[in-house]
């Protein structure tokens, strides 16, 4: 029998074909990344575990290795981010070198910074996280300790600003303070030439939360 030789040098690697090796410590970083891109590109609906190791370049029996089912994959997405920012703001707060009022102003720069830069996926992650709070289990009980966590986060700021206010008072004033921060999400985007309507904002921004945190009860 004549033997065949089979030519592989054309054959194009299919979508989920691994590109290069790793382990847990780099590979769990670079999957939770994906997840994140994906959810904010394609919502809930088009979120797929193939989707997210088709864009990391592994295969989807690799991407279950590290996380089996896509509720763990978007637990695990949604903790990434509320940390990544919880953890921001918090060392922000507790940065007695500068002044409270300077502090809840780093927020403000914080927020806006990363609502606007070039690519972000901030916002339409966070309305994906929040839609999927009002719909599935899993993800309302991650986004009500989320909200509780920041509003705690506010709520400390308000109280080194304004000593004078009970904890009652500055838990309120830290929720209305993280719900306007919510409302900057869903309002403020990537702008081409419009940066001085958002720097107007920004601005605007630092006068409310001041006025907000120091009025007297």
């Amino acid at each position: 029998m004549k033997q065949v030789a089979i030519n592989l040098a054309g054959r194009k690697e299919e979508p989920d074909e691994p590109k290069r090796r790793g382990n847990k410590t780099t590979r769990t970083p670079e999957i939770l990344e994906a997840a994140i891109d994906v959810l904010a590109k394609y919502g809930n609906v088009g979120f797929a575990l193939r989707r997210v190791a088709s864009q990391v370049g592994i295969h989807l029996a690799t991407l279950q290795h590290y996380f089996p089912s896509r509720e763990d994959l978007l637990r695990a997405a949604m903790e990434e981010v509320a940390t990544r920012y919880l953890t921001l703001y918090q060392s922000l707060v507790k940065d007695d070198e500068r002044s409270p009022e300077v502090r809840l102003d780093a927020i403000v720069d914080v927020a806006f910074d990363e609502l606007t830069k070039p690519g972000t996926q901030i916002a339409p992650f966070c309305l994906e996280g929040w839609s999927m709070g009002e719909r599935e289990e899993f993800a309302r009980s991650l986004v009500a300790r989320f909200n509780r966590q920041f509003q705690e986060t506010f709520a400390s700021l308000v109280g080194k600003i304004n000593p004078s206010l009970t904890p009652q008072e500055c838990a309120l004033r830290g929720r209305l303070l993280y719900s306007h921060m919510a409302g900057l999400i869903v309002l403020v985007r990537p702008v081409r030439g419009g940066s001085a309507d958002v720097e107007a904002l920004r601005a605007a921004t630092k006068v409310v939360w001041r006025a907000l945190s120091a009025a007297p009860q």
